[in-house]
């Protein structure tokens, strides 16, 4: 999984490794992002994870966090 930037600096996540990582269909996922349902997070991380980001994405029956390197790569994830 990769974290990239578009053009205008926004985060970008290939949909169908966010509803694999959630567990639900990537309709379902698309579904209920046209719904306002979904919401996520990108903080800087602390500590151990300083100059990395930390993603967090909530819907509505599941959560997942991982943490990203400067370049995008995934370094560590769970299901909250």
């Amino acid at each position: 999984m990769r974290f990239n930037l578009d053009p205008h600096g926004s985060w970008l996540v290939d949909p169908r490794d966010l509803a694999a990582r959630l567990g639900v269909s990537v309709s379902y996922l698309k579904r209920q992002m046209s719904l306002g349902l979904i919401s996520s997070r990108v903080d800087p991380g602390r500590d151990d994870d300083e100059g990395r980001s930390r993603v967090t994405i909530r819907a509505v029956a599941a959560a997942w966090e991982g943490v990203f390197d400067r370049d995008g790569i995934l370094l560590s994830e769970r299901r909250i």
